[in-house]
């Protein structure tokens, strides 16, 4: 069945957070040749683009800062008011992912102007379920937020109107609660593809998953079916919606209750590797990856009250850090080292390498560090700054401290 309609293609729009998102762009366009594939990814320079600029001519946009936004957003061609409301979306996106999010805007600016733009989208990236962020292999990248995703779309209703097939290509976003998240941004979607689980990798499987979606969706489809990728990799973790049949997974599910009993039992487990008393040797498997799977899960129910989901977003945060401990430790001490030295150093201490140090070593430094603090009257004021990163941060794992794009 083909497209009807001025507005409806074939095209696709890969919008990717790690640096191998040209070999899924790749896969869509050898599946399709004649579909025109546009491809977002990481700028050469953190949070920069080259754009239009409100005078005339072509440069580049620090959107770094406010005056660097107000500057792209001024050559996008749209009301002041519209304008405004992009830059409001841009200013919400983190370190590192404003240059992505930019280039989205750029795109859908056109159909704002009467244009038409790719219908099918595919988001790209590292996961927990509410961002996309890159690796941190020799390649670092921020984390876009879905919440940042949904304010560009609401400043330009147009372009969130022409998409109609999308594809989150990214580990947790499958649960029914996070697909009807994403449905939300986009009115007119027919199909949305996400894994309910963990997804593949570029090439352990994801630009295979990418050409079976992109036959999927060709033309004004409204049914998808979840087994589309059965007998491949991580097939067993997708998750589909579309407006004729709903949402459907790929596998027979557990009962919310049986997920609550589950998750119950699986906090010993969190514990025994919170207090450092297990290491974890494979962050896929195991029992702890088994825990934050079965946390995944509940989040992913509709029937999950609001105040339970509170304490499941949090475990699942402390949960996910735990996981990639080892990332966590040699980012926070990369990134903390001055303040680190600082802070040690006016306690009397030398700092240790929380780095070369396991989680059980480095509790006991921070407990340490604590009562040590607690004795000195006056505190002093190094050590005090010092103490929310200890404590909040590497100690309880806290979100705030410890950002997605460190695992």
């Amino acid at each position: 069945m083909s497209r009807v309609g001025a507005s409806r293609n074939d095209d696709v729009l890969v919008l990717g957070m790690n640096p191998h998102v040209q070999a899924e762009a790749d896969a869509i366009q050898k599946s399709h040749p004649g579909a025109r594939v546009l491809t977002i990814r990481d700028s050469a320079r953190n949070d920069q683009v080259r754009g239009a600029r409100a005078g005339g001519g072509q440069g580049l946009h620090d959107l770094r800062t406010e005056a660097g936004i107000q500057c792209f957003v001024g050559g996008l061609g749209l009301t002041w008011a519209q304008g405004q409301r992009v830059a409001a979306a841009l200013s919400s996106a983190g370190a590192d992912a404003r240059d992505e999010l930019a280039q989205l805007a750029q795109v859908w600016a056109r159909a704002e102007k009467g244009g038409v733009i790719p219908s099918r989208l595919v988001l790209s990236g590292h996961s927990g379920g509410w961002s996309l962020w890159g690796e941190d292999k020799g390649f670092t990248n921020g984390a876009l937020t879905r919440d940042s995703i949904a304010r560009l779309a609401a400043a330009l209703p147009r372009a969130a109107s022409q998409v109609e097939d999308l594809c989150i290509a990214a580990c947790y976003n499958g649960g029914e609660t996070s697909v009807e998240a994403w449905r939300a941004l986009f009115p007119q979607v027919r199909t949305v593809w996400a894994y309910n689980g963990s997804a593949p990798g570029t090439f352990s499987g994801a630009t295979v998953h990418l050409a079976r979606w992109e036959k999927a969706t060709r033309g004004a489809v409204d049914v998808l079916q979840a087994d589309r990728a059965r007998g491949t990799r991580k097939g067993e973790n997708v998750a589909v919606w579309s407006r004729r049949d709903g949402y459907q997974t790929a596998t027979v599910r557990e009962s919310t209750s049986g997920l609550r009993a589950r998750y119950a039992e699986g906090q010993a487990v969190f514990a025994r590797y919170f207090e450092g008393q297990e290491r974890v040797r494979d962050t896929q498997r195991g029992p702890l990856r088994e825990h934050y799977n079965t946390l995944q899960s509940l989040l992913g129910r509709p029937e999950v009250s609001l105040a339970e989901r509170v304490s499941l977003e949090r475990a699942r945060d402390q949960t996910l850090r735990l996981l990639f401990y080892g990332n966590v430790a040699t980012r926070f001490q990369r990134t903390h080292d001055a303040s680190l030295q600082r802070g040690f150093e006016a306690l009397g201490r030398r700092a240790p390498d929380f780095s070369q140090l396991s989680r059980a070593e480095a509790l006991s430094r921070i407990q340490s560090f604590g009562a040590e603090l607690s004795r000195r009257q006056p505190p002093p004021r190094d050590a005090v700054r010092l103490w929310p990163l200890l404590s909040e941060g590497l100690r309880e794992l806290n979100r705030a401290h410890i950002p997605e794009q460190w695992l």
